[in-house]
């Protein structure tokens, strides 16, 4: 047998030598490489360990009426208007908080960014007004002299 490290289905060997689903040629096979391989050695234990808890686990036990009362209730269920059946499923889903939450988290965020918007500050659209006008602040001197250098350097003009 090769080694589990090399081949992937030699993984596979070894879970099926651990559920006892090989042919006894094969089993002998795997004994003895499991007595050379350190590494399939650990790995057969890890899988034995493993097996032997799934041996102890037992399924729960079913209510007698189990079966009766499940087919009861999908009677009650295909009797009901279809309305009813989709109503039922639009607004009952299986997780309801995990369907609303983020909606309602999203609802809330969208009604607080608006209410920050129109809410205005009062004097604050003055100040900014005060502020524009004092930086675009038009010093006349500055246009009289600009002026005078235009008249100057065009062609027309008498020195």
């Amino acid at each position: 047998m090769e080694c589990v490290t090399k081949i992937k289905d030699s993984a596979e060997v070894l879970m099926d030598y651990g559920s006892g689903a090989l042919s006894a040629a094969r089993v002998a096979e795997v004994d003895r490489h499991i007595e050379d391989c350190e590494a399939c050695r650990q790995l057969f234990a890890a899988q034995r360990a493993l097996w032997l808890e799934m041996d102890q686990l037992a399924a729960p036990e079913v209510s007698g009426n189990f079966d009766a009362r499940l087919y009861a209730r999908i009677a009650e269920e295909d009797a009901a208007p279809a309305w009813r059946r989709w109503t039922r499923r639009l607004f009952a889903p299986a997780v309801p908080v995990a369907i609303w939450k983020p909606a309602v988290s999203l609802a809330a965020t969208c009604a607080v960014l608006t209410v920050g918007l129109m809410v205005r500050t009062p004097g604050a659209s003055e100040k900014v007004q005060q502020q524009v006008r004092a930086d675009h602040a038009v010093d006349i001197e500055q246009v009289a002299d600009a002026l005078d250098d235009l008249e100057m350097l065009s062609p027309g003009s008498a020195m």
